[in-house]
């Protein structure tokens, strides 16, 4: 077993070995989220709206993991395969030239069972439950982009949070700040955190706010995130 397969049988694992949003649960998703998409063979497109069919398979994945089976040759190939066989299909719906266009449940389906419509076909259940799918939904896609805001803080690809700080302050730094203000359960109150590093209170707090925080925002929102982040 080669390094990323071992990589990949570990984080799996442990995923399945902790209840479902707990902090290891958590912490071991998002790791496994960023393998997916650093997987030699994981399905790409050209299409500008890749991100999103990304998107909706990594959020099928944190929600569908339990039913991967590793196969022959690899662990890696195999998980690979798993995830581009619904990949594929999301990026199949991007090209989809009635994509965007609004589905009405009035619409007869098919000439060949007459006028039956999408309406006529849905389950009997009350409009609470449909409420309750979609909800279901938005949390579930709003959990897996915490998940990867979460690498996102840790990893800070690009180094705009440590590189963003007060002036002769470089400790003071927004991904340092956002992993005690985000990450940490509770959070560090600020006055704490201006006392360890000694830099002034109104400062540390002014940094947050016209730096910190905006950058987490846009940030979420390249991920996928339609609401602003709660201060």
């Amino acid at each position: 077993m080669d390094d990323l397969d071992g990589r990949l049988s570990a984080l799996i694992a442990e995923v399945r070995h902790n209840p479902a949003n707990s902090r290891k649960w958590r912490s071991a998703m998002h790791k496994l989220l960023w393998e997916i998409q650093q997987l030699p063979g994981l399905k790409k497109s050209a299409h500008q709206n890749y991100p999103e069919a990304l998107n909706l398979t990594l959020a099928w994945v944190s929600r569908d993991i339990a039913k991967f089976e590793p196969r022959s040759p690899s662990v890696s190939k195999s998980f690979v395969n798993w995830i581009n066989g619904t990949l594929r299909r999301r990026i199949q719906d991007l090209y989809s030239p009635d994509k965007d266009a609004p589905i009405s449940l009035d619409a007869p389906i098919a000439a060949d069972i007459g006028k039956t419509t999408r309406l006529e076909l849905l389950p009997d259940f009350p409009l609470s439950g449909l409420d309750g799918m979609i909800e279901s939904v938005q949390k579930e896609t709003t959990q897996r982009i915490g998940l990867q805001l979460e690498l996102y803080i840790e990893q800070d690809p690009e180094g705009k949070l440590r590189n963003s700080y007060p002036r002769s302050n470089p400790e003071c730094n927004c991904q340092f700040l956002s992993m005690r203000r985000v990450l940490k359960e509770p959070p560090d109150k600020f006055r704490d955190l201006a006392k360890e590093l000694k830099v002034n209170y109104t400062t540390l707090n002014s940094h947050w706010n016209r730096k910190c925080e905006p950058s987490l925002q846009e940030i979420a929102r390249t991920l996928g995130y339609k609401q602003e982040l709660k201060p």
